[in-house]
């Protein structure tokens, strides 16, 4: 691993947008550290959105701090109270293409830089923040970086209508990327010991077929933790890789219809986190 320092962001300010640029390395991107230490109004829940893009393209975000701390301690990274992880790799892949394949490779994107935004909405304080990008030697052939020639690690929301009541269908299309996890994360009643959540099951169905079948809340915790992960408050995450089987990914390549019905106890408002590998131009 090459830890290097990021350039400044700019500005840095309570309620601002604080933007940096990701240097041209001939390196592939891995993770980004977010670090806002000392005495500073900045913390993980005043963070209320963080984004990544290529170019003009979002691939990260929006997210907010304290959303991003849920999916990083989902798999168990080291949780700090001053350090955020924006990650697109797998930590706990089997090979060094699994671990890897999400990170973006510099050159293979062509003309288009990385961008790194982070708003702040504390009110008072004197705010203090910057990165470190960890970067690895390059996955593709730097004499033939063609912008389509790689999958990178996007994690991308979406907002779910909730006028089907305690009964939703979601119909997301994917373009044919492939889905590592989908965290639906929910405002009612939390999930406790031998209790599911108010979003109670969750069925994916992908050209008619079950694939994932009506997994209660409670069997779905049984399993995560059962793979060393941690189910994380108000969140039910359907982890298409929790036992580190790549092959098990959610593949839209072949998806003529795709469909989550989702089974509430009570009206809800419902967001999907998705962590999805994707060439850099298509989602």
């Amino acid at each position: 691993m090459i830890l290097l320092n990021l350039p400044p962001f700019n500005p840095v300010a309570n309620g601002i947008r604080a933007t940096t640029q990701v240097p041209r390395y001939a390196l592939t991107l891995g993770r980004v550290i977010l670090s806002f230490i000392g005495t500073n109004s900045i913390t993980k829940t005043t963070i209320s959105e963080i984004v990544v893009k290529i170019g003009a393209r979002v691939i990260f975000g929006p997210i907010s701090g304290a959303e991003l701390d849920k999916l990083n301690k989902h798999k168990k990274i080291y949780d700090q109270a001053d350090k955020l992880t924006i990650d697109f790799t797998e930590r706990n892949g089997l090979s060094i293409l699994e671990k890897e394949i999400g990170g973006l490779d510099i050159p293979a994107l062509g003309d288009e830089d990385i961008f790194i935004e982070v708003v702040n909405n504390a009110a008072s304080g004197t705010p203090a923040l910057y990165a470190q990008g960890c970067f690895t030697s390059l996955q593709l052939d730097p004499r033939k970086p063609g912008p389509q020639g790689q999958l990178v690690k996007k994690v991308l929301g979406y907002q779910i209508p909730s006028s089907g009541g305690t009964s939703l269908t979601w119909t997301p299309d994917f373009k044919g990327g492939q889905v590592q996890r989908i965290h639906f994360s929910y405002t009612g009643t939390d999930w406790a010991a031998g209790v599911n959540g108010n979003l109670q099951r969750v069925e994916c169905r992908k050209n008619g077929t079950a694939i994932w079948d009506r997994v209660s809340c409670m069997d779905n915790r049984f399993w995560l933790q059962e793979q060393n992960l941690s189910p994380q408050s108000k969140f039910y995450t359907l982890d298409f890789i929790a036992d580190n089987n790549f092959s098990a990914m959610l593949d839209t390549r072949d998806a003529r219809a795709l469909e989550f019905n989702l089974t509430l106890g009570a009206n809800d408002t419902i967001r999907a986190l998705v962590e999805v590998l994707d060439i850099p131009r298509n989602l």
